[in-house]
């Protein structure tokens, strides 16, 4: 173990011997914390056979872990107050507790469990594959959620970064519990991950509670690192028989590592982050083409998407693309300083909002650590916010503009006219 306090801070590193990392983040003052376990594993490192895996794997990992079975395990933590749950995304699996600080070594206790001593067993499997059919059965029937999974197929096709996070009923039958234990014992390599605790904690104490959990626990050769993102422009289109609408677009973005990051965000901020926005004011307020119109972008470690949603009456597509494509060109031709000057506001606001808040600072300072291998200080991401020009905002409006196409998904009742063609008004001049 070394231990490392990081400069300008009351914060601890902690690196294990099997390569685990853990974040102490003191808060004087409070009487709680917020423990985030990131894995640097998901949707991402399965194989096409394996699609699903990651997230069944993180529905198991409660069904019984370290001797507790699946209700001991929920009631362990809420019968003390406390909070826990998981995630699974593209690249990151996520372990959170939540709690009253006497609740922090017991916290540590199950997430290590979790991680490293899940029971598998097949029955309980077997009644997982069905739960988990019974998730993918209702995000089907959602159309907005539906919508983002056709997108990100469209966007990536034949990839793992293209493949549903729920995978399918088909994907995940044959998996049995000691093959999915072997994948879980590679996916959560403790050498992947990294942990931080934020609140009314300890330093020492908190690592001395981790350390006596991860005794015995080595580590081991991981799942492959995946393939490069290759960003397709493909279009999906899915009739359904429903009233409105769902359209959402994808151009091809920068990674977490481009210095567009935050030129990007600010981007889509601008043009449909919020009720003052480009989309919102000119497809809502002014001509009520959609109810519901956002634009975002998304961040992998070696590339990216920015998109925009909306849902809308068939009848209004046509227009619809239009107006976004005029809202495009126009932003990239003159962002205006005063939406900078708001979207900048935007993102200091919510930056200070986090930082005083024990769960956002533990989910982010763990992902900064897993992704970057060290800290951004608020004030640093402030300075590189004010660092951000209209020409930069105009730099990543070209590259929108510049690919030629975009890749598209469409859920919904039939158009009269053909997707494409309203899609292409994006990019005419």
């Amino acid at each position: 173990m070394s231990e490392t306090a990081l400069a300008g801070s009351d914060i601890r590193l902690y690196r294990f011997e099997n390569g685990l990392r853990l974040l102490v983040d003191p808060m004087p003052g409070l009487k709680t914390f917020a423990l985030t376990a990131i894995v640097h594993g998901g949707t991402r490192f399965e194989t096409e056979t394996q699609s699903g895996w990651a997230h069944l794997l993180e529905h198991m990992v409660f069904k019984g872990a370290g001797g507790r079975s699946a209700r001991e395990l929920a009631e362990v933590i809420e019968h003390q107050g406390g909070t826990i749950n998981a995630s699974t995304s593209y690249e990151h699996t996520r372990f959170e507790v939540r709690g009253m600080s006497h609740l922090l070594p017991l916290a540590l206790e199950v997430v290590t469990d979790l991680m490293f001593r899940p029971t598998m067993s097949p029955d309980e499997l077997k009644r997982e594959k069905l739960v988990v059919g019974q998730e993918i059965s209702e995000a089907f029937d959602t159309p907005d959620d539906h919508v983002f999974d056709l997108l990100q197929s469209a966007c990536f096709a034949g990839q793992s970064l293209g493949r549903p996070i729920l995978g399918t009923v088909k994907s995940l039958k044959p998996v049995d519990a000691p093959t999915l234990r072997q994948f879980a014992h590679r996916l959560y390599a403790p050498q992947n991950m990294t942990m931080c605790v934020s609140g009314g904690i300890e330093p020492d104490s908190t690592y001395h509670a981790l350390s006596a959990m991860l005794e015995g626990i080595e580590p081991v050769a991981a799942l492959p690192e995946p393939l490069p993102g290759q960003f397709s422009r493909e279009h999906k289109h899915l009739t359904r028989r429903i009233e409105q609408v769902n359209l959402a677009l994808a151009f091809e973005g920068v990674d977490r590592f481009d210095d567009d990051l935050f030129a990007t965000r600010l981007f889509c901020e601008i043009l449909g982050g919020g009720m003052a926005s480009r989309l919102f004011q000119s497809a809502r307020e002014d001509r009520g083409l959609a109810y519901t119109i956002d634009a975002w972008s998304t961040q992998y470690r070696d590339t990216g998407v920015i998109g925009v949603y909306a849902g809308c009456l068939a009848a209004d597509v046509e227009p619809l693309c239009e107006l976004i494509a005029q809202n495009l060109r126009d932003l990239t031709h003159d962002p205006l300083e005063r939406e900078l000057e708001r979207a900048r506001a935007q993102f200091k606001t919510s930056l200070y909002l986090n930082e005083e808040s024990p769960a956002m600072r533990a989910g982010a300072y763990a992902a900064q650590l897993l992704t970057y291998g060290r800290l951004f200080g608020i004030d640093e991401q402030a300075r590189d916010l004010d660092a951000v020009t209209r020409d930069d905002l105009s730099r990543v409006g070209q590259l929108v503009l510049t690919q030629g196409g975009c890749a598209s998904a469409i859920l919904g009742p039939r158009l009269k006219i053909e997707p494409e063609l309203a899609l292409n008004q994006i990019f005419s001049t």
